[in-house]
């Protein structure tokens, strides 16, 4: 057995291990995008003397398609991988080619599915693998396994819980195949497909005017860590929030959106457009990493406003 991943995620860490100590992995493809935490894919490999292969979106018709005509891989999986594959590469494996996407598909198709629906407030999401085609996250699923998200939990919590899971389906879809099982194909409802882009630092922005404690809450989960937080404005300085958390309580209905209407030594208390109360647990200022509570012991006071980002200036984040 002889099997290819293609991957910049390090969701796919323990696949390689496993594929590896079986000796069916060929080889790994990985993009000039591969950057932060996912280095540890290419460090691996490299301890391991796994044959590891880093491309531009170009090279998928050259150098890829050289190499996996050299390999004739079996099978081959892709978890993260931020370049369209074209059709003669897709088409190479006998086994298939499948693709692991964080997400009840066809819902949420696209590059950062867990942002979005961090963002969007989904009681449930999920994990899919499916069949790679010429669209985005648009192939064939073949399994699928739902996932509710844990209340408050952050895209970082997220994604941990979802590297386990993965990994055993993947492990499982490919003992079946290697086989000879037959994979039946998961119905999926068309029509409540959906497709959302890489966010944009438009998509970060807190509107204290607009949002309310819950839908703060929920951006603010989105952001942390993958996006370094959600952007608000606070004395003239972009700063950004990484966790809050939900107050009892009501607040002043003659205070605006991002009103800090209390501060002590247990925190940072804001006013979002409901009314409704959040606490200021951890922020990214440029003087570093720092607590509500840690604010209010140097100053920060009652009548002190969260201000949403000029969107002019969004480009210079």
């Amino acid at each position: 057995m002889k099997i290819v991943l293609f991957a910049n995620h390090l969701a796919i860490l323990p696949v390689i291990n496993y594929f590896y100590s079986r000796g069916w992995l060929s080889a790994v493809v990985s993009t000039d995008k591969l950057h932060g935490e996912n280095l540890q894919i290419e460090d691996f490999c490299n301890q391991q003397a796994i044959p590891f292969c880093k491309v531009i979106r170009e090279e998928l018709k050259t150098t890829v398609l050289s190499l996996l005509h050299q390999i004739e891989p079996d099978l081959v999986f892709m978890c993260g991988f931020s370049y369209r594959i074209p059709g003669e590469v897709f088409s190479i494996p006998f086994l298939g080619f499948y693709n692991i996407h964080f997400s009840l598909l066809p819902a949420y198709r696209g590059p950062d599915p867990i942002f979005w629906q961090l963002k969007n407030g989904e009681q449930t999401g999920g994990i899919s693998i499916h069949k790679v085609n010429a669209g985005f996250d648009a192939g064939e699923v073949v399994a699928q396994q739902e996932i509710p998200f844990i209340p408050g939990e952050n895209w970082g919590i997220c994604n941990s819980r979802y590297i386990p899971i993965a990994f055993n389906m993947i492990k499982q879809l490919a003992e079946k195949l290697m086989v000879g099982d037959r994979i039946p194909l998961v119905p999926t409802d068309h029509v409540a497909g959906s497709y959302y882009p890489k966010p944009g630092v438009e998509d970060l922005a807190l509107e204290w005017d607009i949002q309310t404690s819950e839908q703060i809450e929920q951006l603010v989960n989105a952001c942390n860590p993958g996006a370094n937080g959600a952007i608000t404005v606070f004395k003239q300085q972009m700063v950004r929030i990484l966790e809050v958390s939900p107050v009892d309580g009501t607040g002043d209905p003659s205070v605006s959106g991002g009103s800090i209407v209390h501060a002590d030594s247990s925190g940072l208390y804001v006013q979002c457009a409901d009314q409704k109360l959040l606490r200021i647990n951890i922020l990214r200022l440029k003087e570093g990493f720092m607590t509500g509570f840690k604010l209010a012991a140097l100053g920060v006071s009652r009548g002190d406003c969260f201000e949403n980002v000029v969107v002019k200036n969004l480009s210079t984040i």
